[in-house]
């Protein structure tokens, strides 16, 4: 599962790709904004830099939902379709036409978006450093001290960020339980709000540095930017969304709904003024 919109977006457009740029239908698209005086066109939104991504600035533009290639290329990492732009000089490559303005038979790689806003809720997979790769489910190997707020388990994927990382527990008398993480390890995990019932060795549990509700600190999976990398410690480079659903409950279908909090497009103001 890719990136999709769930409600909210104005509008769908054909927009041209970045020159040489290969774009991947589900992913995240931007303008290049460390190079505006040669940027042409959409190219994949790269990871987050520093904190709210305010060193790299780009700000997302849209969801890919197609291509005008003729003859619809698929990309097995990826487990998606993509295109890739040329020089369209005297080209032979067979994209086929697209609505809007554009010149009709210009040989032009473009892609269809869903363009997205601070309001358009999205939903996103979330996975571990790759495409079809699932969250680490850890078992319970040390239960709770009697309080049902904690437990130890084989290791997680990554490391928890206090305060902003959320356990769920996949079977036992807690099943279908989040909580949210005050402690920062991969395999010691604390939470304030006790459990239902006392967590139990053989319980198992994945847990991942999104929050169940509200602002959320991502970061998007590099290259291809289909999904949210969960195997990101996120305290140094990433973006900020505004969770509305986390949900956990089954494994290689773990998903965000969210909305791109708004910060994501303020930096770009002090972009404009540096150029």
């Amino acid at each position: 599962m890719s990136f999709e919109v769930v409600h909210g977006s104005p509008q769908a457009i054909w927009v041209p790709v970045e020159y040489e740029a290969t774009v991947y239908v589900g992913g995240i698209v931007s303008l290049d904004a460390s190079a505006l005086a040669t940027c042409e066109g959409a190219a994949m939104m790269p990871q987050a830099a520093g904190y709210w991504n305010d060193t790299n600035y780009d700000i997302p533009s849209g969801v890919v939902i197609g291509t005008n290639n003729r003859k619809p290329l698929f990309n097995t990492t990826a487990k998606t379709e993509y295109i890739t732009s040329a020089t369209p000089h005297d080209s032979t490559s067979e994209f086929v036409l697209t609505g809007g303005p554009y010149i009709l038979g210009g040989r032009e790689a473009f892609v269809k978006i869903d363009v997205i806003d601070p309001c358009t809720v999205l939903r996103g997979s979330l996975v571990d450093s790759a495409v079809g790769t699932a969250p680490a489910v850890g078992t319970v190997t040390t239960a709770c001290g009697g309080d049902a707020t904690d437990c130890t388990t084989s290791e997680m994927s990554v490391a928890t960020v206090a305060g902003f990382s959320t356990i769920y527990m996949r079977t036992g008398a807690n099943k279908g339980t989040y909580r949210v993480l005050y402690s920062a390890s991969t395999t010691t995990h604390t939470w304030y709000k006790p459990m239902y019932a006392h967590v139990s060795v053989g319980d198992t549990a994945v847990a991942v540095n999104v929050m169940p509700f509200g602002l959320s600190t991502v970061q998007l999976l590099a290259t291809y930017s289909t999904a949210f990398d969960i195997d990101e410690a996120v305290t140094s480079h990433y973006f900020g969304i505004d969770v509305l659903r986390l949900d956990l409950s089954e494994q290689y279908k773990e998903y965000v709904e969210f909305r791109w909090n708004p910060v994501n497009w303020l930096p770009f103001a002090g972009r404009l003024s540096e150029s």
